[in-house]
């Protein structure tokens, strides 16, 4: 396909000069880091083609004009040909971050198509949702890029309300010993949560909770998660409410909460930690997820 690449310096090329370029294994997949290279821009006319790769006439038309619709369209396009990162026909699909570093406007892009020069050449709607108002008047931009992930896991729910810096002493409620039973731990959560299924009981640590941010109603705080860190270690675990407590914030299980979190061994010799707390989603919907995350001290 001829390209109309807008290019204001034809006697210049100016190849990107990779000041930092990261190679980081990240299971099988390789992460690169280029700095000042050069992207220039193109038009592939996505939107009159329907996004079609081949009406559009791409090098990776072979490979990926077969995805799905929202697989071509979920990111504008662009043709690489930069030093740093991978080569065709590797990179066909792969998608590249990038970045104007003088405005510090950024965006995500796929890769579709081979180029001559420079390191990239940008579909030009994206080039212009970059662009700081130099980019057209030279012919290029001079960026920063790094290979990412398309498909990036969707971000943890946002956390709860929580304390900081508050006491949380230690219990040994014995769910190990007492089979995760709530009526034989005595814990004051057995007439709300008693009759729950074993693997949801033993999902998480257990905890009792005397804090200042759920309701003072029992039903208000049973079965609630929390997420708790030992200020000092930073070692966190998710831990679930079963009692109610008389001081400080929480009263964590010795052996499925607070041995845990104490990886130094300096909260149990003093009786207590510090901790931050927050109420997180206890991940419940999946009943058929009996896996727990817990980490068992043996009693």
């Amino acid at each position: 396909m001829e390209r109309l690449v807008v290019n204001f310096i034809i006697s210049i090329v100016l190849l990107g000069s990779v000041v930092g370029s990261k190679a980081q294994a990240k299971g099988t997949t390789r992460v690169y880091l280029t700095e000042n290279a050069t992207a220039y821009w193109t038009y592939y006319y996505t939107d009159l083609y329907d996004w079609d790769m081949k009406k559009a006439g791409v090098a990776c038309a072979s490979r990926d004009a077969d995805k799905p619709f929202e697989w071509r369209s979920k990111y504008y396009w662009t043709a690489f040909c930069g030093s740093g990162g991978p080569s065709y026909p590797a990179s066909c699909g792969q998608c590249l971050k990038v970045t104007n570093p003088t405005n510090e406007a950024s965006l995500v892009v796929r890769i579709v198509d081979t180029c001559g020069s420079g390191s990239m050449d940008l579909d030009e709607p994206a080039f212009d949702m970059i662009d700081d108002g130099s980019g057209k008047k030279l012919g290029h931009l001079t960026v920063n890029y790094e290979v990412v992930d398309c498909d990036p896991p969707p971000p943890p729910p946002p956390a709860g309300p929580g304390e900081t810096d508050v006491i949380a002493y230690w219990s040994d409620y014995g769910p190990l010993k007492n089979n995760w039973s709530y009526s034989d731990a005595h814990v004051a959560c057995a007439g709300y949560d008693g009759g729950k299924p074993l693997e949801w009981r033993q999902r998480y640590g257990w905890t009792g909770y005397c804090g200042n941010v759920l309701g003072p109603a029992l039903k208000d705080k049973c079965g609630k998660c929390l997420k708790v860190t030992n200020t000092r270690t930073e070692d966190e675990e998710i831990v679930r409410i079963v009692d109610s407590c008389g001081a400080g914030a929480l009263e964590l299980d010795l052996n499925t909460a607070f041995k845990p979190i104490d990886s130094d061994g300096k909260g149990y010799a003093a009786g207590h930690l510090t901790v931050d707390y927050q109420v997180v989603d206890c991940d419940d919907d999946d009943d058929d997820d009996v896996d727990s995350p817990l980490r068992l001290y043996s009693q």
